[in-house]
């Protein structure tokens, strides 16, 4: 038997890190991580609490209540039914595991922290581990597309930051699409986020230039996973190979592009000027083209770009069909007033107003301000167009209705004259701002004169920027600089009352001399 105050000695030294008041915060977990592997946490802090309780001696080992017989033949069928508990289920925590260890052996007595070292010096532990990690150990096999197109790869880049020139930072992702055959990067975009609109934007984009793929190949992402993504690949009759989660190899050849990505771009933009996202999308789509499909690939022994040789899909699709394909169903109400529909990618009107203020089924484009439209109750599409609000300069004028006879002479005396409508962003301060041009100083300069033009306007007002702007011209032309304001203002209601009211423009002088 061991000396016990060896024994004492050495939890003692297990102990003695979380004594010392000298060690920090980051030492006391460095030496905390190395006594955990030989002994428990649990036990450490056990045997903390006894010394801080009473001291050195509560460290020394207690008698033991089996008197010191031999436990190892009932450990072995301990420890050997736990083994076989954990190639049931991998997962089982050492909670469980005690559980159901003491409902199996009534006389069961060991520590966790001794079961948990026994099992990790079982011989069968290390099946446990891998279990654990879900790889297995027999040999992985190899597939490869013997022709360009058979198969793609799609995958995202993992979001990374990027610093514009303005001193914005904006954290980005890139998604690709590969060809398995010529490792060649078909299509690549700068995205904000991982999600249905950018994983469509990508494979369309892919789609649009080289045709349809045969197959596809594409991790468990909830944007790859989305319904939106797979019943557009469905489709267009787009094979899409499966993978299992969490496993990366199976997506080998886009994982190896994704280390080139970010040894030859994502580390280059630390010394890069990026202007915004339309840049950083020249700059991605620039090295793809002239570094990487032109880079020898050691795997297939020449340059991407050569062994893809610009050949082109057998499966082709236009471009309408292609943006049909990756339509989304969904119902909503439109504005019974406006016609306006909301839907998650921007608002459109409905066609007419059969259709305002009802809940209708629409389709439409998952991508930002795509197509929509409108599905009729014996299914027939109608095109939407976007809703937008007009500015209020487009509002047309309306005017007094005339006609020519004598009621309409009774009506002109009845109304006494027609009701005034001003110019837009034509009033009392344009007028100072005009005359103060035509004085050369600032209008106005007094009470007094205030009063005068605000009369004058009153008068003769409401009037039209143009043509006011041209009659103050013509009294400088006429009378010269330096007169009065009241000489102007007179000068002014006397062009006024020869034109009828209202003063004309130079360009309507011009057409009213002509015979």
């Amino acid at each position: 038997m061991s000396n016990p105050y060896e024994i004492a000695a050495r939890r003692f030294e297990q102990i003695a890190f979380l004594i010392d008041r000298s060690l920090d915060a980051a030492q006391r977990r460095v030496a905390l991580k190395e006594r955990t592997a030989s002994t428990g946490r649990a036990t450490l802090y056990r045997w903390l609490k006894a010394y801080r309780a009473g001291g050195y001696l509560t460290l020394l080992p207690k008698p033991r209540s089996d008197r010191g017989r031999s436990r190892k033949a009932s450990a072995s069928a301990w420890v050997g039914y736990a083994i076989g508990l954990l190639y049931e289920q991998p997962d089982r925590s050492l909670t469980q595991l005690e559980v159901y260890l003491r409902i199996e052996f009534a006389d069961y007595s060991l520590g966790k922290t001794t079961l948990r070292r026994r099992l990790r010096e079982h011989p069968a532990y290390a099946g446990i581990a891998r279990l654990k990690s879900g790889k297995k150990s027999k040999l992985r096999d190899l597939y490869e597309a013997t022709h360009p197109h058979e198969g793609w790869q799609l995958d995202g880049k993992g979001a990374f930051v990027v610093r514009f020139v303005d001193g914005t930072r904006i954290e980005v992702t890139v998604l690709s699409v590969l060809d398995d055959h010529s490792r060649a990067v078909l299509a690549a975009v700068v995205a904000v986020a991982e999600d249905t609109e950018a994983a469509v934007t990508v494979t369309s984009k892919a789609i649009a230039k080289w045709g349809l793929a045969e197959r596809f190949q594409f991790d468990r992402g909830s944007a790859f996973d989305s319904h939106a993504f797979r019943n557009g690949l469905a489709a267009l009759g787009v094979h899409r190979n499966y993978i299992k989660p969490r496993s990366p190899e199976w997506d080998g050849k886009i994982e190896a592009y994704h280390r080139c990505l970010d040894r030859w771009f994502v580390r280059e933009l630390a010394s890069q000027q990026v202007v915004d996202l339309e840049h950083l999308q020249q700059l991605l789509e620039a090295m793809l083209a002239l570094v990487y499909n032109r880079h020898h690939h050691r795997e297939i022994g020449t340059t991407p770009e050569l062994r893809l040789a610009d050949r082109i899909s057998g499966r082709r699709i236009s471009q309408s069909d292609l943006e049909r394909a990756f339509f989304v169903d969904t119902t909503a109400k439109s504005d019974k007033k406006t016609g306006e529909v909301r839907l998650p990618t921007g608002s459109f009107r409905v066609p007419s107003a059969a259709y305002a203020g009802q809940r209708s089924r629409f389709r439409y484009h998952p991508t930002h301000g795509g197509r929509a439209v409108l599905v009729t109750t014996d299914g027939r599409e109608i095109e939407l167009q976007p809703f937008t609000r007009k500015p209020l300069s487009a509002v047309k004028t309306r005017v007094d209705k005339q006609g020519t006879g004598q009621l309409q002479k009774l009506v002109d005396i009845w109304q006494g004259k027609g009701r005034p409508n001003a110019q837009p962003g034509f009033g009392v301060p344009e007028v100072f701002a005009v005359l103060g041009e035509l004085l050369g100083r600032a209008v106005p300069n007094s009470e007094h004169e205030a009063h005068a033009i605000v009369a004058f306007y009153r008068k003769r007002g409401p009037l039209l920027r143009d043509a006011f702007t041209a009659a103050c011209a013509r009294s400088k032309a006429s009378l010269g600089s330096g007169r009065a304001l009241s000489t102007y203002l007179a000068d002014l209601e006397r062009q006024i009352g020869a034109d009828g009211g209202t003063p004309v423009s130079d360009s309507s002088d011009e057409k009213q001399e002509q015979p």
